[in-house]
């Protein structure tokens, strides 16, 4: 029997229909495998090799699923699990990655924490990926990210350690003021752009990833889901108001979506700088440029949403797929320790 470690906060799920909420209820139920739930905030406890976690029952409803915190009472060695799955929402505390890759000496994870440090990195993205890309820059540098919005007029911002258009920014000036627009916080003015950076670093002095704005961006927002290489579907995210932004955090609807042959390429010479890293979960967000092709926005580690959508989209049994791979490399790695090799 395989022991699997799921990782998140299910209080950021009160939706039953989200997609850690589905994957949960169904894994538990998983014949194949004993599951065990450990809160985020309890990764940051003392150091120790010994964890406190709470088993899945197998018959897990969802307000069961959003007490599992409270729940976890059982003491367990990290040697005790086969395989971890982290489903934690960025932006991640302070220190949480850091422990967990102290963790990769006792126990096997799906994406490997150490290489998540290095792929959050603002300028990882345009590393491995800089030809599939629009234009960008990196830096906290206000006279450098000017001299970038100078050439392009619009651009957009991305903090380090975000996710659902929480930490993106578009810029762009008018009536005589630079205009900075968050779909959470609204449109804020400043006179100069020397005021710009400090607001969109909040409270870190991380470099920002700064990206030329594509003005096809109503076209929605394309995920491709690919797990260890294999492709499982595309959806479009699309703003029903018309926003530059189409998460599904605001208010994106979604519609199933081709895969052109364009995409497949920019997926396989990416991918590999991923997989070399241990980096096994991704999804591929693609963004239409002026020549209406998909170009890549961000590649997204670990916590990736729409296995469920993309089920309900197609009818097919896309979270049982992602589980099978889960059980699949979890004995794949039993067999890599028993010989003494890398998983």
């Amino acid at each position: 029997m395989i022991n699997l470690l799921l990782i998140s906060n299910p209080s950021d799920y009160s939706n039953p229909n989200l997609d850690i909420s589905i994957f949960y209820r169904q894994i538990a139920k998983e014949c194949r495998l004993n599951c065990f739930h450990l809160p985020t905030d309890a990764v940051l406890e003392p150091e120790s090799t010994k964890i406190i976690v709470a088993p899945l029952e197998w018959n897990l409803s969802h307000d069961r699923f959003l007490k599992l915190n409270a729940q976890a009472t059982e003491l367990r060695h990290l040697q005790e699990f086969d395989l971890v799955f982290c489903r934690t929402l960025k932006p991640f505390p302070s220190g949480y990655l850091n422990q967990l890759s102290r963790w990769e000496n006792f126990t096997q994870f799906v994406n490997n924490p150490s290489r998540k440090i290095e792929q959050i990195e603002p300028n990882f993205l345009a590393k491995v990926a800089s030809k599939w890309t629009p234009e960008m820059l990196v830096t906290d540098q206000w006279q450098a990210a000017l001299a970038f919005w100078e050439k392009h007029q619009i651009i957009v911002a991305k903090q380090y350690n975000s996710c659902g258009g929480r930490g993106v920014f578009k810029i762009w000036y008018e009536d005589s003021q630079f205009q900075i627009n968050n779909i959470f916080m609204g449109t804020r003015t400043f006179a100069h752009f020397s005021q710009v950076i400090p607001y969109l670093q909040g409270n870190t002095e991380q470099p920002l990833q700064f990206v030329r704005y594509l003005n096809q961006v109503h076209q929605g927002d394309k995920r491709i889901i690919v797990v260890d290489g294999e492709i499982y579907g595309a959806f479009i995210r699309r703003s029903k108001s018309g926003h530059w932004i189409n998460n599904i955090s605001g208010d994106g609807e979604c519609f199933l979506a081709e895969i052109s042959d364009l995409e497949r390429e920019a997926i396989e010479q990416t991918i590999i700088h991923y997989q070399s890293r241990n980096l096994r979960t991704l999804g591929y967000d693609f963004l239409m440029d002026e020549a209406e092709n998909w170009r890549i926005s961000e590649i997204n580690v670990g916590n990736i949403g729409g296995f469920a959508r993309l089920e309900q989209l197609t009818g097919q049994p896309i979270m049982q797929q992602l589980i099978n791979w889960l059980i699949d490399f979890a004995r794949h790695c039993q067999k890599a320790r028993s010989t003494q090799q890398i998983c």
